[in-house]
């Protein structure tokens, strides 16, 4: 048996022992890429109106009085035209007059929640997501075989083959192949990706990078106007368009001491995002952190600024998902996950048909 036998052997039997396992994660990953593309382009009637520093300062101040258990607070951009106040899984919009238009928590979507975890776990707690990473990697390596089988027999593109003509075996592998092409680069990114995610021992790590020495300007502590102020002086090209605070950690209820830490000047720490420019791919990636308490700005880096390692890991999550991503980017990998649904389905029919119909008529 030749190399090609013994790829296209492993291509065909992984691709089947994988394939409930691929079907369930990219048919709920079109639920929830449409789902995310819909609240993308519902501009709630708002048109963009850029704020200014002394708006964006009372408007944090309002939001995170008002909405405390929120954790961020999103400015207008060309992208999002109102602001947004936003914790896990949930969102307030707001317009320029702080008057709230609307307000969205995803698992209160029908079946969202459920179909949630069944793209992330299949519905089988801690152990399904460990099932999922790992089909997701055995994905990856089956979609690198196909592109080297067809590289190794490659007779240019057809595209009246893209969509079968009929439901005989030859049609569908004929569609398989040529729209398993379309779709090999982005298929394998989110295949990889969902596997860091689980793995993410593996990645994060590059993103932890000791902030470069260097002076900052000067503000006045528990003052959000001189704090923007201060941080739009660091970069005074870039777009300040987001500011955060530390999330508590999910599962842990808060004990009195913990409580009490939450309250010291210390624990003020806010994180304050930055584009660089209006088409950057990866939004709010600019980061400044600072400590609201007594004005200091801690540290300041750039996306850009990052090692290769650390610029690769930023997008691990993002490339999954569309964090923090173009609406055009959310709408590629939705098509993605629908395509590969289809030629998912196709080779299946066309394996069982050729490997155990064969056996059936033989043993007749």
């Amino acid at each position: 048996m030749n190399m090609v036998s013994i790829l296209k052997w492993l291509h065909n039997w992984i691709g089947f022992v994988i394939s409930i396992t691929m079907l369930i994660v990219l048919t709920t990953g079109v639920y929830l890429g449409s789902v995310d593309l819909l609240k993308r382009t519902d501009n709630l009637g708002q048109t963009f109106v850029p704020l200014t520093i002394e708006q964006k300062a009372e408007t944090l101040a309002t939001v995170f009085e008002r909405y405390p258990e929120m954790s961020t607070v999103r400015f207008p951009t060309e992208h999002t035209p109102y602001i947004q106040a936003t914790a896990r899984g949930k969102a307030i919009a707001l317009d320029s007059e702080l008057n709230e238009l609307a307000s969205r928590a995803s698992f209160d979507l029908p079946f969202y929640e459920t179909v949630f975890w069944l793209h992330r776990n299949f519905l089988i707690d801690n152990g399904g997501k460990y099932i999922n990473a790992w089909a997701s990697l055995a994905g990856a390596i089956v979609t690198l075989i196909g592109i080297y089988l067809w590289w190794r027999v490659r007779n240019g593109f057809r595209l009246k083959q893209t969509l079968p003509k009929n439901t005989r075996s030859s049609s569908l592998l004929k569609s398989h192949i040529q729209l398993g092409l379309f779709i090999s680069i982005p298929l394998f990114i989110l295949c990889l990706s969902g596997f860091l995610i689980t793995y993410n021992s593996l990645w994060t790590g590059a993103l932890n990078q000791k902030p470069v020495t260097q002076s900052f300007p000067l503000s006045q502590g528990n003052d959000w106007l001189s704090q923007l102020n201060s941080a739009q002086q660091v970069w005074p090209d870039a777009e300040l368009v987001s500011v955060s605070k530390p999330r508590s950690k999910p599962g842990k209820k808060p004990t009195p001491k913990m409580q009490g830490d939450a309250i010291k000047p210390l624990a003020q720490m806010f994180s304050i995002q930055f584009d660089e420019h209006p088409g950057v791919w990866l939004r709010e990636a600019d980061r400044i952190s600072i400590n609201h308490t007594t004005g200091v700005i801690e540290s300041a880096l750039k996306h850009s600024e990052r090692p290769l390692s650390g610029r690769i890991a930023s997008f691990v999550r993002p490339l999954h998902d569309g964090l923090n991503m173009p609406a055009s980017y959310v709408a590629l990998i939705t098509l993605v996950s629908l395509i590969g649904t289809g030629i998912l389905s196709f080779s299946l029919v066309t394996f069982c048909r050729r490997t155990f119909g064969r056996k059936a008529k033989k043993a007749a």
